[in-house]
């Protein structure tokens, strides 16, 4: 018998529109988009069904993956599968870390918020804000 492998995919597979068909069929999917506004203070399902340029700019598009993500995981576990490996690319590395349990969702959407915006704050030129930010995990 074969085994089943869930993986995850990185920054840049996102879309405005993602997990949509997931949250509007079942509220477990639309309970993890909330789970994900509480612990981001964003408006998770508005950053992405609503069109924005947001979308693909990292502080928002990496919880907005994660929470794609993990709703997409929840419908599988709602629906009985189960994995028996998990991996994800770069950022869908905190994906899989959920799936296998390593991760509780609410610890990946506060660890993925923090080190998004670090991230962004590189990218801009802010490396000291980014040390602040970093002293504050």
């Amino acid at each position: 018998m074969g085994k089943t492998v869930f993986m995850f995919p990185g920054q840049g597979a996102q879309y405005i529109g993602m997990a949509k068909d997931f949250y509007d069929a079942m509220p477990e999917c639309r309970e993890v988009f909330e789970e994900a506004s509480e612990a981001s203070g964003l408006d998770i399902a508005a950053l992405c069904f609503e069109e924005n340029d947001k979308i693909n700019i990292t502080e928002y598009t990496q919880i907005c993956m994660l929470t794609a993500e993990a709703a997409i995981l929840r419908a599988l576990q709602v629906k009985g599968y189960k994995a028996d490996v998990t991996a994800g690319l770069s950022l869908g590395e905190y994906g899989a870390l959920i799936a296998c349990g390593a991760l509780s969702r609410k610890d990946a959407f506060a660890l993925v918020r923090i080190f998004s915006r670090v991230f962004q704050d590189m990218y801009r030129g802010n490396c000291r804000r980014s040390i602040h930010r970093l002293r504050l995990v």
